[in-house]
């Protein structure tokens, strides 16, 4: 399958996800709205309210008067009035004298380094990557075309800094929100007032601004310095000096909304509030609907907050988990699940509830079907954090139910944490025994210390733990039974799954052990590599060590070709550099191929087809690049490049620098921890400068830690020993 193509199926398949989420977002609601209403304080049976018998727009069918006196506050006109208000407030942008004047610092070391020859070290040394090789275009220009380069981005440097370099996400924020105007303020005389969207200047439409700019040099000017290799440079080293003052703005805005005063009306009883075959206006049921809540001693507003209150708390809990897991490819999946569990719970707990409705509130807590979901999700995700985000959200549902108090949100919450802080991961099943004992007790405590704020008799105190008991192992069974199949159906890797890929031989391990010793080696040791730099900077180390593990079973086909697997012969000698590079790059392919066969988590595929991301493979290029100077033909660098994609994510790209690094090591004479550091270092910049590692989510801090935990993994690989004597 194509990436294209590959490409097109993940997007169809995150659609239809989304799609699935954003109906049981609206199901989740509409349950836990009506199962906690039906077993609530009240039920708004028989109400009649004439406010919801008709629409804005409708003709009414009869008169309507005000059965008593009240003052009635127009909230509509007031809320459009106060829009209107805070519309009418610009976004605000303020000039940065800091950054102006630290950007200056840096174009005038910039220009001075290149008369000691450290602009490298300079731009390393600012965070700066010079992926367009300007450093070397302008060390090809002419001297004299050098000096009048440097004045021309001196000159530009300064302009665009004096007229404000705006950030262009800020600025598309605004425009999306509408605001064709923005109120900018510096401190230059003159400088302030109100600038067209269109006019501002941002990274993204430097260009056209330096172009318009430099044309008034004259066009020989222009033809001797390129004006896109001073707007390349002034990319390079300018950052943004204006930044769009949210606080001040919304300040602003929030002041002008509490300037305005909601209309008030003072409706006198007999007042005909809908005349008989006119248009009803919005107006008008806000006041039937407010004199309604006002007339009777049961009110609506009850009913309206509990569902405010399921909305915001299910809108919350479901935005968290997707900023938790904003880049992962199986986010809307997670969420699909943990709804799914959400609904099945509720469900459960609404027959329940009607089971034991003769029962106290605070003894029905216990037998509350809420800590499977939590548990559940906390396992097929790897991440305890879902779990307590499944726990808020069934502790909020939960407060609503008949006789709940406070004590009851807080009794599921810290019974839930109790759970997912005992039953984590665990390889051994003695481990799980320990664990069930623990949690037991320790929420055997926990409610014996709510017991007392619940008012929970004494007599009641053993049926309280027994049947607490009795649901934490219940939930334990049940997630250990749906954990596997929901792995299995999902292909997820979970903690259990990426465990058994990482210490069982599978068929295609066993076969490489045989057929590739060499390459089975390597994996192993790349997969130590990158265990150990994934939980050194918090990643997953066991994807890592899996990816680790699997990224060359490509290599099974074809072993004799691979250098680890050689003996003197070498299978290259005899071959063209073009068909050995056909051969390297196959193995990706086949290992994808070898891995859907096997039945591997996507995400393992993925560090499969991204091992080598799209990089040169230097060697056969090398040689090519040496046979064609001979022969006077020019070398395509792309037909000696991979066909992959570069690494997406922190794990695939830790195993592609693992395997890199353990190559490399092996070459090492008389290693030492200089060498490995210096080494190390030099593969990881190589990686970066040749762009493989834009997309994978690592910071440089992420990247000195890993480049640490290399260098002491491989001194650890090849430590010394004592050598014995001969007798």
């Amino acid at each position: 399958m194509s990436v294209k193509l590959r490409g097109q199926k993940l997007a169809r398949k995150e659609k239809i996800n989304r799609q699935v989420a954003i109906a049981l977002l609206g199901l989740t609601v509409i349950v836990a709205m009506f199962t906690t209403l039906y077993s609530g304080k009240g039920s708004i049976l028989g109400l009649y309210d004439p406010s919801t018998l008709y629409h804005v727009g409708e003709l009414a069918n009869e008169d309507y008067y005000a059965t008593k006196g009240f003052e009635f506050v127009d909230n509509a006109e007031g809320e459009r009035l106060a829009q209107l208000k805070e519309r009418s407030v610009l976004p605000i942008f303020v000039y940065q004298i800091r950054p102006t004047v630290q950007t200056k610092r840096l174009v005038d070391a910039f220009i001075k380094s290149f008369e000691n020859k450290t602009t490298g070290e300079l731009l390393y040394e600012h965070a700066r990557v010079d992926s367009l090789h300007l450093i070397r275009e302008i060390s090809n220009l002419p001297e004299e075309d050098q000096g009048l380069f440097f004045s021309l981005l001196k000159e530009s440097a300064d302009s665009v800094l004096a007229n404000g370099l705006f950030d262009a996400s800020q600025v598309r924020t605004v425009s999306e929100e509408g605001y064709g105007y923005v109120k900018y303020e510096s401190p230059e005389e003159n400088g302030s007032g109100n600038r067209h969207v269109n006019g501002l200047v941002t990274k993204e439409n430097l260009d056209a601004h330096l172009e318009e700019w430099l044309s008034g040099y004259g066009e020989e000017i222009v033809t001797r310095i390129p004006p896109t290799l001073v707007s390349d440079t002034l990319l390079l080293l300018l950052d943004e000096n204006v930044e769009y003052d949210s606080i001040q703005t919304m300040s602003l805005r929030s002041d002008a909304r509490e300037s305005v005063v909601a209309p008030r009306h003072m409706i006198e009883r007999g007042t005909k509030i809908i005349t008989r075959d006119t248009v009803v206006t919005a107006t008008q049921l806000q006041m039937l609907s407010y004199m309604q809540e006002h007339a009777i001693g049961y009110s609506i507003l009850e009913q309206v907050g509990r569902f405010v209150f399921i909305l915001i708390a299910t809108i919350t809990g479901a935005v968290v988990f997707l900023r938790v897991l904003d880049n992962e490819s199986r986010v809307f999946l997670y969420l699909n699940l943990m709804l799914s569990t959400i609904l099945i719970s509720l469900v459960a707990m609404h027959f329940i509830s009607l089971f034991l409705q003769n029962r106290s509130m605070q003894l029905l807590d216990s037998y509350l079907p809420l800590f499977f979901a939590p548990l559940f999700i906390a396992h097929i995700s790897s991440k305890r954090r879902f779990g307590f985000i499944t726990a808020f959200l069934l502790a909020c549902y939960a407060t609503l139910m008949r006789e709940a108090t406070l004590m009851t949100f807080f009794f599921v919450l810290s019974i839930n944490a109790i759970n997912l802080h005992f039953f984590r991961y665990s390889a051994k099943r003695l481990e799980d025994l320990f664990n069930w004992f623990y949690a037991i007790a320790s929420a055997a405590v926990a409610a014996l210390v709510f017991s007392p704020m619940s008012a929970v008799a004494i007599h009641s105190l053993p049926i309280l733990l027994i049947s607490l008991a009795a649901n934490i192992t219940i939930s334990l069974i049940l997630v250990q039974a749906f954990v596997p199949l929901a792995e299995h159906f999902f292909n997820i890797p979970t903690a259990y799954r990426l465990n058994e890929l990482a210490y069982s031989d599978s068929s295609i391990l066993e076969r490489l052990s045989a057929v590739a010793q060499g390459t089975y080696n390597h994996s192993r040791y790349v997969s130590e590599l990158a265990y150990q730099a994934a939980k050194a900077i918090g990643a997953n180390a066991m994807l890592a060590r899996v990816g680790g593990v699997y990224h060359d079973i490509g290599k099974v086909d074809h072993p004799e070709y691979f250098v680890e697997n050689q003996g003197t012969e070498n299978k290259h000698d005899d071959i063209k550099p073009s068909l050995s590079v056909a051969v390297i790059k196959s193995h990706v392919k086949l290992g994808i191929e070898k891995g859907r066969e096997a039945g591997l988590p996507q995400e393992v595929l993925d560090i499969i087809s991204q091992h080598h991301g799209n990089d040169v493979i230097q060697y056969f290029y090398a040689e090519a690049a040496r046979q064609a100077q001979a022969s006077g033909v020019e070398v395509n660098a792309d037909d000696y490049s991979y066909t992959g994609e570069p690494p997406t994510f922190p794990e695939s790209a830790i195993v592609m620098l693992a395997d890199v690094v353990e190559a490399a090591s092996r070459t090492l004479k008389q290693p030492n921890y200089s060498k490995y550091q210096k080494l190390v270092h030099t593969l990881v910049m190589g990686k970066i400068e040749r762009g493989q590692l834009k997309e994978s989510g690592l910071s440089l801090t992420d990247l000195n830690v890993i480049e640490e935990s290399f260098v002491q993994t491989l001194i650890g690989r090849d430590h010394h020993r004592i050598e014995y004597p001969e007798d």
